[in-house]
């Protein structure tokens, strides 16, 4: 299809689907600590991020190999509590009334059941040993993943202008903890990672902002990577009422016709020559596999490196994943997403 300038289909997306991709106006640490872990060291700060109409706290812990000084750093955006995700004594305690994903919570055993064990946490062992880095975030403790909590909380942080959704604001995170990482740790390569609606996230950060080096997006669906004017996957409409923080306050008027919407390709157009990962599972219908490798080589053409939906190419620089399987991440998952940045993130 073709290419239109890049900052002209940002506004476009932004206008039309997201509202303003925007990080914080700032952050301030009000708390940090290094200790040594078995698997490497481990970083964590508690971080003060304003926004025009108030601020918010903010968890974020990196774990990184003691022998790499430029590890290259997976930036991820999770489901639940960052304390679960790096499940590490020296981390502070979860807030009260917290989600719960630990080993002994049944949030933690529902989640790994259904959507396999690394949903929660990743493969630390062998992402340390491939040379890589880990940061976590959990974004609902800026802006609540539920409906009219997650509206409240962006209309109290945009009073007075064009407020983003909450996948825009999330996308957000992602820039500010490259901002950190590089403050506080040195100058490094930052892969935007996410599973499904933070496999949108981490698209709208690799197209958005010039800190994020590559993306990681794993079963992004609508609003990510996969076709919205096709007759699979999740409808535009439906999201929209399931989720309706997800996306710009006005997203609901425009749902019901996706044919006059920006297509996903213009997303993934807009990220440029950074690399690109799409996660995809066969029997994840909800998230349209077929849909995305469609979107995706509008999108790169002959840049593309699967020729078909079944062709995984850890070398490219755009590439595509598909497993059998449904929705979730498993162990498979994080050995294509190793294979492939120790490829193009690894000297």
């Amino acid at each position: 299809m073709p290419a239109f300038p890049r900052d002209t289909t940002l506004r476009l997306l932004e206008r039309e689907l997201y509202g303003p991709v925007v990080a914080p106006q700032r952050f301030e640490i009000i708390a940090a600590e290094t200790v040594s872990v078995g698997t490497g060291t481990l970083h964590h700060w508690r971080l003060k991020l304003s926004y025009p109409g108030g601020s918010r706290e903010l968890l974020v812990a990196a774990l990184m190999p003691e022998d790499v000084s430029d590890a290259p750093v997976f930036s991820t955006q999770n489901f639940c509590p960052t304390q679960d995700v790096l499940p590490f004594e020296a981390l502070p305690p979860k807030s009260v009334g917290g989600f719960d994903c630990s080993g002994g919570g049944i949030g933690g055993w529902l989640m790994k059941s259904v959507f396999g064990r690394h949903i929660v946490e990743p493969p630390l062992d062998k992402i340390v040993a491939n040379g890589f880095g880990l940061v976590a975030v959990y974004p609902s403790e800026v802006v609540p993943d539920s409906a009219r909590p997650g509206s409240l909380a962006l209309a109290e942080l945009f009073p007075d202008s064009d407020r983003p959704g909450a996948l825009a604001l999330w996308a957000g995170l992602h820039d500010t903890v490259a901002e950190l990482i590089t403050q506080e740790l040195g100058k490094r390569e930052i892969i935007a990672y996410g599973h499904s609606r933070y496999g949108k996230t981490a698209l709208l950060a690799g197209a958005w902002f010039d800190r994020i080096d590559g993306v990681v997006a794993h079963q992004s669906g609508t609003l990510g990577a996969s076709d919205m004017r096709d007759r699979d996957g999740e409808p535009l409409d439906a999201l929209v009422r399931a989720y309706p923080h997800w996306g710009r306050a006005d997203l609901s008027a425009r749902s019901e016709d996706p044919f006059r919407l920006p297509r996903p390709a213009q997303l993934l157009q807009a990220i440029g020559g950074k690399p690109v990962l799409l996660g995809n599972a066969q029997r994840d219908v909800w998230s349209d596999p077929t849909g995305a490798w469609t979107e995706s080589y509008a999108a790169w053409g002959n840049d593309f490196g699967a020729p078909t939906p079944g062709t995984f190419d850890a070398s490219a620089a755009k590439a595509f994943w598909l497993r059998p399987g449904t929705h979730g991440v498993v162990k498979e998952d994080w050995e294509a997403f190793l294979d492939w940045a120790n490829e193009n993130f690894q000297e």
